[in-house]
């Protein structure tokens, strides 16, 4: 696609001001046209039918004031008739005679109409000549037939504002467009920065938040590589150490360093298929159509899967005390059991991990109105409140040193919270240092339809 260039951008913005402008004044002009009083030449001839009228009454002074009279309360316009030498014969009383100038005065000598909106003469003949004239003062002067002339100066004017609203819109335009060729060009800090005020400002402000938005998300990319980076680089050197110690060392030691290289294996598997899990549900969240290739929904009871899952981890963790609390009938949502079950798996572990060897550990199935909370509460160590709002960003770990005698990179919660988001649920979490954490799962009930359907 070729570049929108700057001139070519003001030429067009103009042109469609020029044209909306232009396309207004001609239906203004037709609707004056087409509403406008009769043609001119018809006053003429209503004219110089009411003149003569009452030059009929010429000979009876008193009928001759008469007819004017009658004339003006029926026209509303005003009336002087004028005898050959320009004697006043009779006018519309109350306001002042119409009168000629000697140009025309001239003009109705020779026989001729000298009208000059908004008087019109009607000049009286005979068969010897002129024998008087009549002046008539329009009230209402007929409507101007804009000329070439008026049309040329509206035109321009018009051009002239047209231009100055093209020059006002260019300069944001510019500024959106030159912001987002920047951008595609890989600049992901450019901002358009424009004020938010009318449509220009809006669409500035929304590019805005969408570039800030898209800056994050590759920043997070590239803070999630460094981070996998760097925990690679322990376990991956920890198994280069056992392996080179295993081949040097006899059969009870070789077997003792392969032990410990086949832990590091079980760390590295858990670490890439977390990343690889967080990833794709990242990316289930921004194609809508692709959700059902990171979820396998189907309708469970999650009260059987928080039992199940709590029974599981105190047979594996026999030092821990797990209390299970769920309630009798089963609770339905329409989700994928191994996501969930690996979020509870995971808050179970991180509860085993920043707890007491022996400390309680409860996680809890129960209803809230349309939603199901999904609950592990320890009695550890708890959290600073300083950590809290960082504890579900990517491989934050509150306690570094804890984390590596204990096990993780710190992707735990930041899985538990892509698998509800997946979902349509939310994860909150409350914690208190020295008394210990609670995190809440809320995810949607399935629907009485959906049971039964099921």
């Amino acid at each position: 696609m070729s570049p929108l260039r700057p001139w070519r951008l003001a030429a067009q913005i103009w042109g469609l001001a020029l044209l909306t402008q232009v396309v207004v004044l001609l239906s203004l002009t037709a609707m004056l046209w087409m509403s406008r009083q009769p043609p001119p030449h018809s006053f003429g001839r209503l004219h110089d039918y009411i003149v003569r009228e009452m030059a009929m009454h010429a000979g009876e002074p008193g009928g001759l004031q008469a007819a004017v009279d009658r004339a003006s309360e029926q026209t509303a316009d005003r009336y002087a008739l004028f005898s050959a030498d320009g004697t006043l014969l009779a006018a519309t009383r109350g306001a002042e005679p119409p009168t000629l100038t000697a140009e025309q005065l001239a003009a109705v000598g020779r026989g001729e109409r000298p009208d000059k909106p908004p008087v019109v003469v009607v000049p009286l003949r005979i068969e010897d000549g002129l024998a008087g004239y009549g002046v008539v003062h329009l009230g209402m002067p007929p409507p101007l037939r804009p000329g070439l002339s008026t049309l040329a100066v509206v035109l321009a004017v018009l051009a002239g504002l047209s231009l100055l609203l093209a020059r006002r819109l260019l300069g944001p335009l510019r500024r959106l467009v030159a912001t987002a060729q920047a951008f595609g060009a890989g600049d992901v800090h450019v901002r358009v920065g424009l004020p938010p005020r009318g449509p220009l400002g809006l669409l500035g402000s929304v590019f805005d938040e969408m570039a800030g938005r898209v800056a994050e998300l590759l920043r997070s990319q590239r803070e999630l590589l460094a981070n996998v980076s760097h925990e690679l680089r322990t376990p991956l050197a920890r198994l280069r150490v056992a392996l080179e110690l295993a081949a040097e060392s006899d059969g009870e030691a070789a077997r003792t360093e392969l032990t410990v290289a086949e832990d590091d294996l079980a760390q590295l598997e858990r670490m890439v298929e977390d990343v690889l899990r967080a990833a794709s549900l990242d990316l289930a969240s921004l194609r809508a159509s692709d959700t059902h290739t990171a979820l396998r929904r189907q309708r469970l009871d999650v009260a059987a899967l928080v039992l199940l899952t709590g029974r599981r981890f105190s047979s594996a963790w026999s030092r821990c005390r797990v209390s299970i609390d769920v309630p009798d009938g089963p609770i339905d949502v329409e989700g994928d059991p191994e996501l969930l079950r690996r979020a509870l798996d995971n808050l179970l572990d991180n509860a085993r991990k920043y707890s007491e060897p022996g400390a309680p550990i409860t996680i809890r199935a129960a209803t809230d109105g349309d939603h199901v909370l999904l609950e592990v509460i320890d009695l550890g160590i708890g959290i600073d409140p300083a950590d809290q709002p960082q504890v579900f960003t990517p491989f934050f770990r509150t306690d570094r040193s804890r984390t590596r005698a204990t096990g993780g990179v710190g992707l735990g919660l930041t899985l538990v919270q892509r698998i509800a988001t997946a979902h349509g649920g939310t994860v909150a979490l409350e914690s208190e240092p020295g008394r210990g954490t609670r995190v809440t799962l809320r995810l949607p009930r399935a629907s009485r339809g959906a049971v039964e359907a099921a």
